[in-house]
């Protein structure tokens, strides 16, 4: 009888690991203005520095797509989820010793943003291949501990920095993502727990997901292909094949517009309370946290509920996608706090909803065209496209917001870009329902 995976079962300490690395490593993205703004303004560097550092860190996060994938077919997920906390401790590190803005540049956006995208990238291979039924629960779960971070990092930080000066707190931070090893440990092959036993040769051997792209017999012949030459070899091993696909491409531009739109709000968002709101900072503070506790919550328990529902994660994503659109709209007209913090309470609810169902929906894509190997380089490519985007769509929004001086515009400009996303989809839809 054929192996099957455990959907469950140790996956759950998969899951575990994964959120253990999220804690310590994710949601430190989200701490960055306050660990590192007053040293950058010791260093003469202000608002344009902390945008470099950031732009530049968001770029090679998910230019790492590019050859993420070829590192998680070679090494697993599990080295390449160690490779990645080890890099962005060491980046941390590093860090804490630079004296000019290219040291920081180097260290943070590049080694940094570089080791996020292999771990995001890793993690979620890893779940995919311990999960069918509730893929998406679990994969809920792990990004649970992103938002667990993301509430507790930012109270540890400020304590750090009231109590030591910035190369001791960012030591102890750096010392902290190295916590993101432990969780990495735990994302043992799927063969060694899958439910009708196996021997397996090679302790390190990938998953039925992660086959070895040299098979012959796998799908996608681009990846079997015996032709000689570096072309044919770099072919084989970004799986340069799944370009080819319409439908896949129209999936990861989707996908990437709505990464842009939800990139931009989070940059925006607090410039919006403060300055076309006219909320205080604390008041924006509410509005900001109610977001993030919505955001956790519905990361624990709706992906659940949507498994159990037999949607589809793509279906999912639209559907969530065009609530965003109503509640980022809506949210532009209010300006007192109580409006503010209901709609930024939806909006936390529905922006969740897009970003456990991401990776999902690339995932969904891979199974239903029968190249289920080709997920590592799917994600990568989808990175690859989502930071294309950003850097083109994402500035346009800049310049947009500081040529209006609006950034209730701003808000309105960014459902374009979702806007556009459900209209590509839903073309997509149309067109395949009527052949």
């Amino acid at each position: 009888m054929r192996s099957q995976v455990p959907d469950g079962g140790y996956g759950w300490f998969v899951v575990a690991g994964c959120a253990l690395v999220n804690v310590f490593n994710q949601s430190l993205v989200s701490v960055f203005g306050l660990m590192f703004a007053d040293y950058l303004t010791s260093l003469g560097e202000h608002a344009f520095g902390a945008a470099l550092v950031m732009n530049v860190c968001n770029i090679s996060l998910n230019f790492s797509g590019l050859i993420s994938g070829p590192i998680i077919n070679h090494f697993k997920p599990r080295k390449a989820a160690v490779l990645g906390s080890v890099l962005t401790g060491s980046a941390l590190a590093l860090c804490s010793y630079s004296t000019n803005l290219w040291q920081i540049v180097l260290s943070y956006s590049v080694t940094f943003g570089f080791g996020l995208g292999l771990i995001q990238s890793s993690t979620f291979v890893a779940i995919n291949s311990y999960f069918r039924r509730r893929k998406g629960q679990a994969v809920g779960l792990a990004l649970a501990g992103t938002g667990v971070g993301q509430i507790l990092m930012p109270m540890l930080v400020q304590y750090l920095l009231s109590n030591f000066n910035f190369r001791d707190t960012t030591l102890i931070i750096s010392g902290l993502a190295f916590n993101g090893v432990v969780g990495a440990c735990l994302l043992q092959p799927v063969e060694w727990h899958m439910k009708d036993a196996t021997a397996v040769e090679d302790g390190e051997e990938s998953s039925p997901l992660l086959r070895d792209i040299k098979s012959p017999q796998s799908n996608g012949g681009v990846c079997g292909s015996k032709r000689s030459g570096g072309w044919s070899k770099l072919a084989a091993l970004m799986d340069f094949a799944i370009l080819k696909q319409v439908s896949f491409l129209n999936l990861i531009v989707g996908l990437g517009l709505a990464y842009t739109a939800s990139t931009s709000f989070s940059l925006f968002f607090p410039y919006f309370l403060q300055k076309s709101a006219n909320l205080t900072m604390l008041e924006a503070a509410h509005c900001m946290s109610m977001l993030s506790t919505t955001d956790l919550i519905t990361r624990i328990t709706v992906p659940a509920f949507v498994d159990r529902m037999g949607f589809s994660h793509r279906f999912s994503f639209l559907l969530a996608g065009i609530c965003l659109v109503v509640a980022r709209s809506v949210m532009a007209e209010m300006r007192s706090l109580l409006p503010l913090m209901v709609t930024s309470a939806f909006y936390g609810v529905f922006r969740s909803i897009t970003i456990v169902n991401q990776n999902l929906t690339v995932a969904e894509y891979c199974s239903e065209q029968r190249v289920e190997k080709m997920l590592p380089n799917a994600l990568g490519f989808n990175m690859v496209a989502k930071a294309i985007l950003v850097l083109s769509l994402g500035q346009l929004l800049g310049w947009f917001a500081d040529f209006t001086g609006s950034y209730a515009l701003n808000l309105h400009a960014q459902n374009l870009l979702l806007i556009v996303c459900v209209c590509l989809w839903l073309c997509e839809m149309y067109f395949k329902d009527d052949q």
